[in-house]
């Protein structure tokens, strides 16, 4: 029983083995799956009229964007797209998709008109009807809302230059690619994420109360590994279960987009999917740098479960804390103004699934340089779970010494 493998393959297998984890696992990777291709599915309607099915209007979008491939947008692109719009009549604004002129000219052109619109921070029928296309402009009209926006959100002076220099980086013009793979991965971050950690909170809310409430905590400590050290191999089975959940639904989104949407868009721009965003990275990039924090938020929120687990003995009430962290920050926010606390609450574990705060232009200063959100956070969750690791220990050892 000295063997540290044994004992740690032990406590797997306990997991593991639980009916409520296959439950969880399967409802959790179905859901996950089906946030992927749901966007496909169904009609789409105008005034209750039938016009497309969801998955022919996709396949005709990505026929064009194809089409678009490796094109720079340049002025000439720029010239091309608000010129084909602009051929759509001023009198069927509300319904302009429904016209023989946009199917025609406009709609090969819908999305590289629509980064422009972003980019550019341009209303639909402003960009169809006012603006006059101009490279220059596009990119500096980007520059003065991003500038606006840092404001909104109370940027130091230094955190502003630092966007600025990160804003300089993103190569411009940009270079379309067709990139609906990513972009669904991406929009299921969050939900990916919510699952993720429900799971984990499921799984592992028991991991030390139910051994108290079965009366099997003796027995399992009669091993002569010792009880701190007993405490650490189920810790890494815990913390190996939550990292190998994450992966798991990770692979199943991912394999199910580039399997529906096709692989193309790994080096498009980060901004094409996230505009506010001055990361100069790609969509695949993001995607990694998304899920990777995603795994360690996991990790990090395992940890307290299982701390919770073994102070509360109780797997219920573990759940219902990690229910609560879970909806609050999805009902309330904390105002810009409180510009500390703002930052605090967006970098709780439970808070960073949304990728505005994954990516947001909050810094962490540090020796002169300024950490990224997503740079951060994996460094200051590694710490905080190595405190919370720790504080865990002793509940534990002082429990089993004069438990019973």
């Amino acid at each position: 029983m000295n063997n540290y493998g044994t004992i740690y393959r032990y406590e797997l297998k306990k997991i593991v083995s639980k009916k409520i984890v296959w439950i969880s696992f399967s409802l959790g990777i179905l859901v996950s799956i089906i946030s992927v291709f749901a966007p496909l599915l169904g009609n789409y309607y105008i005034d209750g009229k039938f016009i497309d099915t969801n998955y022919n209007i996709y396949q005709t979008g990505k026929k064009y964007a194809l089409e678009l491939n490796g094109r720079k947008i340049d002025q000439a692109l720029l010239e091309e797209t608000i010129a084909a719009y602009g051929k759509i009549p001023q009198t069927t604004e509300n319904h302009y998709t429904t016209t023989e002129e946009y199917q025609k000219f406009a709609r090969p052109y819908n999305e590289v008109f629509q980064i422009i619109r972003k980019t550019a921070g341009l209303q639909t029928f402003e960009a169809m009807y006012s603006w006059q296309p101009d490279e220059a402009d596009l990119y500096a009209k980007r520059q003065a809302w991003l500038t606006s926006r840092w404001e909104d959100l109370k940027l130091s002076k230094g955190e502003t230059e630092f966007w600025s220099r990160r804003e300089e980086q993103v190569k411009k013009p940009y270079i379309f690619e067709e990139h609906g793979g990513y972009r669904t991965v991406f929009s299921s971050f969050q939900t990916v994420g919510l699952f993720v950690l429900m799971l984990t909170g499921i799984c592992l809310s028991g991991i030390f109360s139910d051994e108290h409430l079965r009366k099997t905590d003796q027995l399992v400590l009669a091993c002569p590994l010792g009880k701190a050290k007993l405490y650490w191999v189920k810790t890494a089975a815990g913390i190996t279960f939550a990292a190998g959940s994450s992966l798991l639904f990770f692979a199943a989104v991912f394999v199910t987009a580039l399997c529906l949407y096709g692989p193309g868009g790994f080096q498009a721009a980060f901004q094409f999917i996230y505009n506010p965003s001055s990361d100069p990275i790609t969509c695949g990039q993001a995607i990694l740098i998304a899920y990777g924090n995603m795994l360690i938020a996991t990790v990090i929120t395992s940890v307290l479960m299982m701390v919770l687990s073994e102070l509360l003995k109780s797997n219920i009430a573990t759940l219902a804390i990690l229910v609560g962290l879970l909806i609050v920050p999805l009902i309330y926010s904390v105002p810009a103004q409180y510009r500390v606390l703002t930052q605090i609450w967006n970098w709780l574990p439970w808070a960073f699934l949304a990728p505005w705060n994954v990516f947001g232009q909050y810094t962490l200063p540090l020796f002169g340089f300024y950490l990224t959100p997503w740079q951060a956070a994996p460094l200051i969750y590694a710490a905080a779970g190595a405190v919370i690791a720790a504080i865990g220990r002793p509940i534990y050892q002082r429990f089993q010494v004069s438990g019973r």
